[in-house]
Protein backbone atom coordinates (compact mmCIF):
# COMPACT_ATOMS: atom_id res chain seq x y z
CA UNK A 1 0.00 0.00 0.00
CA UNK A 2 1.43 2.99 -1.00
CA UNK A 3 2.41 5.90 2.33
CA UNK A 4 2.74 9.85 1.95
CA UNK A 5 6.32 11.06 2.29
CA UNK A 6 7.76 14.18 2.87
CA UNK A 7 10.87 14.74 1.40
CA UNK A 8 14.51 15.41 2.28
CA UNK A 9 17.18 15.33 -0.05
CA UNK A 10 20.54 15.00 0.71
CA UNK A 11 24.17 14.87 -1.02
CA UNK A 12 24.47 11.62 1.15
CA UNK A 13 22.73 8.41 0.92
CA UNK A 14 21.22 7.09 4.07
CA UNK A 15 21.00 3.56 4.79
CA UNK A 16 18.84 1.52 7.41
CA UNK A 17 20.31 1.51 10.80
CA UNK A 18 22.49 4.42 9.92
CA UNK A 19 22.54 7.61 11.68
CA UNK A 20 23.81 10.81 10.35
CA UNK A 21 23.56 14.37 12.55
CA UNK A 22 21.90 17.22 10.90
CA UNK A 23 21.28 21.05 10.48
CA UNK A 24 18.14 22.48 9.45
CA UNK A 25 18.14 26.23 8.37
CA UNK A 26 16.63 26.39 5.53
CA UNK A 27 12.71 27.52 5.68
CA UNK A 28 10.92 24.79 3.96
CA UNK A 29 12.77 22.19 5.62
CA UNK A 30 12.40 23.88 8.88
CA UNK A 31 8.55 23.75 8.67
CA UNK A 32 9.19 20.47 7.74
CA UNK A 33 10.80 19.42 11.06
CA UNK A 34 8.31 21.85 13.13
CA UNK A 35 5.24 19.63 11.49
CA UNK A 36 6.92 16.04 12.49
CA UNK A 37 7.66 17.08 16.11
CA UNK A 38 4.70 19.51 16.93
CA UNK A 39 4.79 21.94 19.57
CA UNK A 40 5.57 20.05 23.04
CA UNK A 41 9.13 18.21 21.46
CA UNK A 42 12.25 19.90 23.00
CA UNK A 43 16.02 18.41 23.18
CA UNK A 44 14.38 17.45 27.07
CA UNK A 45 11.37 15.57 25.32
CA UNK A 46 12.52 12.36 23.72
CA UNK A 47 10.47 12.25 19.87
CA UNK A 48 8.81 9.19 20.17
CA UNK A 49 9.27 7.69 16.60
CA UNK A 50 7.49 4.29 17.52
CA UNK A 51 4.35 4.81 15.30
CA UNK A 52 6.12 6.15 12.70
CA UNK A 53 4.32 9.76 12.77
CA UNK A 54 7.80 11.50 12.79
CA UNK A 55 9.44 10.45 9.96
CA UNK A 56 10.46 11.67 6.38
CA UNK A 57 11.84 10.45 3.65
CA UNK A 58 15.54 10.74 2.23
CA UNK A 59 16.83 10.47 -0.92
CA UNK A 60 20.22 11.11 -2.42
CA UNK A 61 20.75 14.01 -4.84
CA UNK A 62 22.27 12.92 -8.01
CA UNK A 63 22.39 16.40 -9.42
CA UNK A 64 21.76 19.68 -8.02
CA UNK A 65 22.38 21.07 -4.80
CA UNK A 66 21.62 20.00 -1.14
CA UNK A 67 21.52 24.11 -0.17
CA UNK A 68 19.10 26.45 -1.10
CA UNK A 69 19.89 30.21 0.18
CA UNK A 70 16.47 31.91 1.26
CA UNK A 71 16.11 33.34 -2.02
CA UNK A 72 15.68 29.54 -3.56
CA UNK A 73 19.55 30.12 -5.41
CA UNK A 74 21.89 27.51 -4.68
CA UNK A 75 26.00 27.37 -5.39
CA UNK A 76 26.92 29.19 -8.48
CA UNK A 77 23.73 30.57 -8.35
CA UNK A 78 21.49 28.03 -9.51
CA UNK A 79 18.11 27.80 -9.31
CA UNK A 80 17.75 24.49 -6.54
CA UNK A 81 13.64 24.31 -6.60
CA UNK A 82 12.40 21.21 -5.24
CA UNK A 83 13.74 17.72 -6.25
CA UNK A 84 12.29 15.48 -9.06
CA UNK A 85 13.12 12.21 -10.55
CA UNK A 86 13.48 12.53 -14.23
CA UNK A 87 16.13 13.71 -16.55
CA UNK A 88 13.33 16.99 -18.13
CA UNK A 89 12.34 19.86 -16.34
CA UNK A 90 14.22 22.62 -15.15
CA UNK A 91 14.03 22.06 -11.47
CA UNK A 92 16.67 20.98 -9.63
CA UNK A 93 17.96 18.75 -7.29
CA UNK A 94 17.29 15.57 -9.19
CA UNK A 95 16.84 12.68 -6.91
CA UNK A 96 17.13 8.89 -6.54
CA UNK A 97 14.24 6.97 -7.22
CA UNK A 98 14.81 5.02 -4.23
CA UNK A 99 15.63 6.17 -0.57
CA UNK A 100 15.06 5.50 2.86
CA UNK A 101 12.87 6.61 5.72
CA UNK A 102 14.90 8.96 8.31
CA UNK A 103 13.66 8.40 12.20
CA UNK A 104 14.28 11.59 14.29
CA UNK A 105 16.12 10.15 17.24
CA UNK A 106 17.68 13.17 18.80
CA UNK A 107 16.70 17.58 18.18
CA UNK A 108 17.64 20.69 19.29
CA UNK A 109 15.33 23.53 18.46
CA UNK A 110 16.79 26.99 18.31
CA UNK A 111 15.07 30.05 18.71
CA UNK A 112 15.34 31.29 15.58
CA UNK A 113 13.88 28.20 13.77
CA UNK A 114 16.44 25.97 12.86
CA UNK A 115 16.92 22.80 14.39
CA UNK A 116 19.94 20.35 14.77
CA UNK A 117 18.78 16.42 14.36
CA UNK A 118 20.39 13.32 14.51
CA UNK A 119 18.13 11.11 12.02
CA UNK A 120 18.07 7.09 12.04
CA UNK A 121 17.90 5.19 8.44
CA UNK A 122 14.42 3.11 9.05
CA UNK A 123 13.42 1.68 5.86
CA UNK A 124 13.94 1.99 2.15
CA UNK A 125 11.55 3.02 -0.05
CA UNK A 126 10.90 3.40 -3.87
CA UNK A 127 8.92 6.40 -5.01
CA UNK A 128 5.96 5.65 -6.94
CA UNK A 129 4.98 9.82 -7.63
CA UNK A 130 7.21 12.52 -6.67
CA UNK A 131 4.81 16.07 -6.13
CA UNK A 132 6.54 19.01 -6.54
CA UNK A 133 6.31 21.75 -4.42
CA UNK A 134 6.36 25.44 -6.35
CA UNK A 135 9.97 26.09 -6.07
CA UNK A 136 9.57 29.74 -5.14
CA UNK A 137 7.22 28.77 -1.86
CA UNK A 138 8.28 27.53 1.01
CA UNK A 139 6.74 24.23 0.41
CA UNK A 140 8.79 20.73 0.40
CA UNK A 141 7.77 18.37 -1.99
CA UNK A 142 6.24 14.74 -1.11
CA UNK A 143 5.92 11.72 -2.52
CA UNK A 144 3.78 8.72 -2.95
CA UNK A 145 6.32 5.98 -1.66
CA UNK A 146 6.47 1.99 -1.37
CA UNK A 147 8.00 0.60 1.02
CA UNK A 148 10.69 -1.90 -0.32
CA UNK A 149 11.10 -5.75 1.33
CA UNK A 150 14.27 -6.87 2.88
CA UNK A 151 14.68 -10.22 1.15
CA UNK A 152 18.06 -12.17 2.24
CA UNK A 153 18.99 -13.82 -1.23
CA UNK A 154 20.94 -17.28 -1.51
CA UNK A 155 24.54 -17.75 -0.37
CA UNK A 156 23.69 -14.61 1.63
CA UNK A 157 25.83 -16.33 5.10
CA UNK A 158 28.52 -16.99 2.39
CA UNK A 159 29.25 -13.74 1.20
CA UNK A 160 28.57 -12.68 4.80
CA UNK A 161 31.43 -13.96 5.99
CA UNK A 162 33.74 -12.79 2.69
CA UNK A 163 32.80 -9.48 3.74
CA UNK A 164 33.67 -9.74 7.21
CA UNK A 165 37.03 -10.77 6.34
CA UNK A 166 37.74 -7.77 3.45
CA UNK A 167 36.08 -5.33 6.23
CA UNK A 168 38.86 -6.51 8.79
CA UNK A 169 41.21 -5.87 6.68
CA UNK A 170 40.46 -2.96 5.32
CA UNK A 171 39.98 -1.15 8.97
CA UNK A 172 43.41 -2.74 9.73
CA UNK A 173 45.08 -0.88 6.62
CA UNK A 174 43.50 2.66 7.47
CA UNK A 175 44.28 2.51 11.02
CA UNK A 176 47.98 1.19 9.49
CA UNK A 177 47.88 4.78 7.87
CA UNK A 178 46.21 7.05 10.90
CA UNK A 179 42.79 6.49 8.99
CA UNK A 180 39.32 4.82 10.04
CA UNK A 181 36.28 4.22 8.10
CA UNK A 182 33.48 6.16 10.16
CA UNK A 183 33.11 4.55 13.82
CA UNK A 184 34.71 1.34 13.19
CA UNK A 185 31.56 -0.23 13.74
CA UNK A 186 30.86 -3.55 15.38
CA UNK A 187 29.85 -6.09 12.60
CA UNK A 188 26.58 -7.56 13.29
CA UNK A 189 25.93 -10.94 12.72
CA UNK A 190 22.89 -10.91 10.67
CA UNK A 191 23.75 -10.69 6.71
CA UNK A 192 20.95 -8.14 6.24
CA UNK A 193 22.17 -5.72 9.10
CA UNK A 194 25.77 -6.67 8.32
CA UNK A 195 24.97 -5.46 4.80
CA UNK A 196 23.93 -1.81 5.38
CA UNK A 197 26.69 -1.40 8.07
CA UNK A 198 29.48 -2.25 6.09
CA UNK A 199 27.77 -0.06 2.95
CA UNK A 200 27.51 2.90 5.59
CA UNK A 201 31.12 2.73 6.68
CA UNK A 202 33.27 2.36 3.88
CA UNK A 203 34.36 4.81 1.96
CA UNK A 204 32.97 5.22 -1.61
CA UNK A 205 31.51 7.25 -3.96
CA UNK A 206 27.47 8.34 -2.97
CA UNK A 207 26.78 6.59 -6.48
CA UNK A 208 28.77 3.59 -5.47
CA UNK A 209 26.39 3.44 -2.10
CA UNK A 210 23.26 4.47 -3.51
CA UNK A 211 23.76 0.91 -6.28
CA UNK A 212 24.35 -0.83 -2.67
CA UNK A 213 20.97 1.00 -1.07
CA UNK A 214 19.04 -0.03 -4.43
CA UNK A 215 20.22 -3.89 -4.34
CA UNK A 216 17.60 -6.10 -4.66
CA UNK A 217 18.74 -8.67 -1.96
CA UNK A 218 20.98 -8.65 0.49
CA UNK A 219 23.27 -11.34 -1.06
CA UNK A 220 23.35 -8.84 -3.95
CA UNK A 221 24.81 -6.19 -1.79
CA UNK A 222 27.33 -8.04 -0.21
CA UNK A 223 28.66 -9.34 -3.35
CA UNK A 224 28.57 -5.60 -4.35
CA UNK A 225 30.49 -4.57 -1.11
CA UNK A 226 32.89 -7.73 -1.82
CA UNK A 227 33.47 -6.18 -5.22
CA UNK A 228 33.88 -2.14 -4.07
CA UNK A 229 36.45 -3.38 -0.68
CA UNK A 230 38.71 -5.59 -2.62
CA UNK A 231 39.10 -2.81 -4.55
CA UNK A 232 39.54 -0.28 -1.46
CA UNK A 233 41.60 -3.03 -0.38
CA UNK A 234 44.42 -2.34 -3.34
CA UNK A 235 44.17 1.18 -3.12
CA UNK A 236 44.60 1.63 0.99
CA UNK A 237 47.55 -0.72 0.03
CA UNK A 238 48.98 1.14 -2.51
CA UNK A 239 52.07 3.63 -1.23
CA UNK A 240 51.06 6.57 -2.50
CA UNK A 241 48.03 6.25 -0.55
CA UNK A 242 49.11 8.95 2.08
CA UNK A 243 49.87 11.68 -0.69
CA UNK A 244 46.06 11.52 -1.76
CA UNK A 245 43.53 14.30 -0.40
CA UNK A 246 42.69 12.74 3.11
CA UNK A 247 39.06 14.86 2.58
CA UNK A 248 36.68 11.42 2.17
CA UNK A 249 38.10 9.71 5.06
CA UNK A 250 37.46 12.38 7.15
CA UNK A 251 34.47 13.54 6.05
CA UNK A 252 32.45 12.76 9.37
CA UNK A 253 30.69 16.20 9.95
CA UNK A 254 27.18 17.31 10.21
CA UNK A 255 25.22 16.83 6.99
CA UNK A 256 23.78 20.86 6.12
CA UNK A 257 19.97 21.06 4.85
Amino acid sequence: MPLSLPIFPLNTVLFPGMTVPLHIFERRYRRLISELLGPTDTQDDPVDTGHGTRRFGVVWIELGHEVASESGQGAGGADTGTPHTGDTGTSLPRVSTVGCTALVRDVRPYEDGRFDLVIEGGTRFSIIDLAEADPSSEEYATASVSLLPEPLGSEADGRAERVRDLFATYSQRLASIGMSPDASPELPKDPISLSYTVAAATVLDQAEKQRLLEARDAAERLALATRFLRRENRIVAAPTLPNLPAGPFLNNGVSFN
